[in-house]
């Protein structure tokens, strides 16, 4: 059973198709009308049957103006479906649409490059210009636009089948998100490009030093932005700075003092010229009759290099001896272990990713800020002292 189709106001334009093709021609006459989008099945009026379509949701209109540019209140001023000239652009839903369609409002593009790339081509001979985006998201990537062009957002699709597209009706933004580099306007000096309420957003960067651009105008003139909403992502961290250079090295400590047959004290540790508490260990007391004490660990507070050890005590055996003296050849103490390497400086601040536009030039933002240096490192220990003898050697006979 055939839907009953209506023609209403467009009754004369629908006869005037039927005295073309003849009155027995009705067939061809509302498959043309539908394919220009000027009827639509009539579900409220059929003949009760069930395949009776949907509603036309088209509302009633009455036309004010041959010429309809979109407007920020969405207005249909001639009555065509839609704010805005019908037969002047590229119609794209990026949910329901299909890239193998003519782009019409009853068989939308399905994404904006390829409605941008007609446009630029020509490829339809239709001469199109604008296009009327759908809201929802376009994951696009890279958008470019090299031509003049107009893109108007907002738009949707009541009901696939009927040419009508609501505009500003829906909460639902049309969002470009086209990556770290989302869109960008290229080399249109010659005439305008006007981009009409889109969402664009960049991702944030992951690469080091890679920034995130959500619109760049680049070699172009009368680039007209309304009702616009264009969002950066973070930019790519910094590389970590450069190593500093090595701190300056402790002063040397004193030489340890020979024993002698008597109890001797270690030199003093040297002094570090970047903090007074970094003071190297003292060396170890040299004992008349038994080890060498160990070095003092460095500073600050025992916090550094470990002290030396003392040289171990030595025996004084008898074949060491001639008639008036016995030699005894203890060992010496081992050098104080290094201090430890000084812990790192504190990052730099990151740089301010906001910049400011200062006689027509843009002015990036502060950049980051140097690491402080490192921090001293703890002193090395003290020698440990020398052995000594197992007791005091003396000469054991007298000459005469």
């Amino acid at each position: 059973m055939r839907n009953i189709w209506k023609v209403g106001a467009l009754g004369a334009v629908f006869g005037a198709v039927l005295s073309v093709g003849g009155c027995n021609d009705f067939d061809t006459a509302y498959e043309k009308c539908v394919s220009e989008g000027r009827c639509g099945p009539d579900g409220g009026a059929g003949d009760g049957g069930v395949d009776s379509g949907p509603v036309d949701p088209e509302p009633t209109c009455t036309p004010s103006s041959e010429m309809d540019e979109p407007d920020p209140e969405g207005k249909d001023l001639n009555c065509d479906g839609v704010d805005g000239m019908a037969s002047a652009g590229y119609f794209v839903d990026p949910e329901r649409g299909n890239d193998g369609d003519d782009g019409t409002p009853l068989h939308p593009l399905k994404t904006l490059t390829n409605a941008l790339e007609r446009i630029r081509t020509n490829a339809d001979g239709t001469g199109r210009k604008s296009v009327y985006l759908g809201v929802g998201t376009y994951n696009e990537s890279p958008i470019v636009v090299t031509t003049p062009v107009s893109l108007y957002g907002g738009y949707q699709w009541v009901t696939p089948g009927f040419r009508f597209w609501s505009r500003f009706q829906s909460s639902e933004p049309t969002l470009i998100d086209g990556g770290t580099l989302a869109f960008t306007v290229s080399d249109v000096t010659n005439a305008s490009v006007v981009l009409n309420t889109l969402h664009i957003a960049s991702a944030n960067a992951a690469n080091f030093s890679e920034p995130s651009i959500a619109l760049r105008v680049l070699n172009s003139s009368n680039v007209m932005l309304q009702q616009m909403v264009v969002v950066a992502g973070n930019g790519g961290p910094g590389r970590d700075g450069s190593d500093g250079g090595a701190g300056t090295f402790g002063g040397s400590g004193n030489p340890g003092v020979d024993s002698n047959g008597s109890n001797a004290i270690g030199g003093a540790g040297g002094a570090s010229p970047c903090d007074v508490q970094r003071v190297g260990g003292q060396g170890g007391k040299s004992l008349s009759t038994s080890a060498g004490e160990s070095g003092a660990d460095g500073g600050p507070n025992g916090a550094g290099g470990r002290g030396g050890d003392g040289g171990p005590q030595a025996a004084v055996l008898p074949e060491n001896c001639n008639t008036f003296e016995c030699t005894c050849n203890a060992l010496g103490g081992a050098a104080g272990l290094a201090g430890a390497n000084g812990g790192g400086g504190t990052a730099g601040k990151g740089g301010t990713g906001d910049g400011v536009l200062s006689a027509g030039l843009w002015v990036a933002g502060a950049p980051g800020e140097n690491g402080t240096p490192g921090k001293p490192g703890t002193a090395g220990g003290g020698g440990g002292a020398g052995g000594s003898c197992a007791f005091n050697a003396s000469p054991i006979a007298t000459e005469g």
